[in-house]
């Protein structure tokens, strides 16, 4: 499960820290959401209104987050641990915002060149969080009969009942790939009409809102760099900065939740071809303007080839990338150059 992205989008804050720059200007760090911090930032008339939005945000976060928690249950609520337990008894009926993003799920991955993201994987998923717990690689063997249950096509949605079965039993799904951009999304909905000059961090799941009302014409989100690979400033450890509003930007790599042995690195994002971490890149980050699709699309480009997720991406208009490959190289898709610091991004 996708709980730590590998290459962390921090915010960029610098600006906001100046004398003059921070009188409409509130933030705050929210935990315990997600496995994670959120980072939540904006401008308000006052520190009332933004709390109130802070308020609004914490309801959402804890609602989502028990929904698509696959390891705990919370009273009668049918959340993703339920679902794993159950949809293969009987149809489970489930909450509004669960369906939809299993319906998403559903529609990306019939999608040609689209099934390298799996949410039924979580057989196969489960094996590696227990070796990332334990430190013991899991046997061949064991993969491979957890594989034969990663059949999506055996997650049957009854739109109209809103329900969820599994035609196979031991179907597991695992929503870490897609869950916190979808949040991200959910949450971006509901504060935009009160609080539109806004930027939310979930996890490093970003979504800029309205321009800042400091005077930039941007805001700035920052990718951080993978070890061994040169920050765009000595001494600091960010890869590269991009400049936008209206936009999510995910990030999918191989050095946050990893685990070694014997010096060989075992991250958490699995092909589930080989059953293996993927090994093409060391990090990927996609800008659009949808979360969950920036979520979705990490993920993907990471475990694909670099050129098969070049072309894929350069396909999809409303979105872009920035790649960073197996021995370093950092290349953009034009659309994310035009916005990156690096070269010259004037909208800053």
């Amino acid at each position: 499960m996708k709980r730590w992205i590998a290459v962390l989008l921090a915010l960029v804050m610098l600006l906001a820290s100046l004398p003059g720059f921070a009188e409409d200007k509130y933030s705050t760090l929210l935990f315990d959401y997600f496995d994670t911090a959120t980072s939540f930032m904006g401008y308000a008339s006052s520190q009332q209104e933004f709390d109130s939005a802070v308020v609004l945000v914490e309801k959402e976060l804890s609602y989502l987050h028990q929904l698509f928690d696959g390891y705990h249950l919370y009273g009668e609520m049918h959340n993703l641990r339920y679902v794993n337990e159950n949809a293969g008894k009987a149809p489970v009926q489930v909450d509004a915002p669960f369906f939809t993003l299993l319906s998403l799920c559903k529609e990306m991955y019939e999608k040609p060149g689209f099934n390298r993201v799996n949410i039924a994987m979580g057989s196969v998923l489960s094996l590696w969080h227990d070796a990332r717990e334990t430190g013991i690689l899991p046997e061949r063997s064991a993969l491979e009969n957890a594989a034969l249950h990663t059949d999506f096509s055996k997650v049957i949605l009854d739109r109209e009942n809103s329900t969820v079965y599994f035609e196979d039993p031991l179907v597991k799904l695992d929503l870490g790939a897609v869950a916190k951009g979808y949040a991200a999304d959910h949450i971006r909905r509901v504060i935009e009409p009160i609080l539109p000059s806004f930027l939310i961090s979930l996890g490093g799941n970003v979504y800029a809102g309205e321009k800042p009302l400091d005077g930039r014409k941007k805001w700035g989100v920052s990718v951080q760099c993978p070890d061994g690979i040169p920050s765009i400033q000595p001494g600091s450890d960010i890869l590269e900065v991009l400049y936008d509003t209206h936009m999510s930007f995910v990030t999918s790599g191989d050095y946050q939740r990893f685990m070694e042995v014997d010096g060989v690195r075992y991250h958490h994002i699995i092909d589930p071809v080989t059953l293996m971490p993927a090994s093409h890149l060391r990090g990927v980050t996609i800008v659009c303007e949808s979360g969950f699709m920036a979520d979705y699309l990490s993920t993907l480009l990471f475990i694909l080839p670099y050129e098969e997720g070049l072309a894929l991406i350069e396909s999809i208009p409303q979105a872009g990338a920035l790649f960073i490959t197996a021995d370093g190289t950092v290349s953009m898709t034009d659309s994310v150059a035009a916005i990156a610091y690096t070269h010259g991004a004037s909208a800053r």
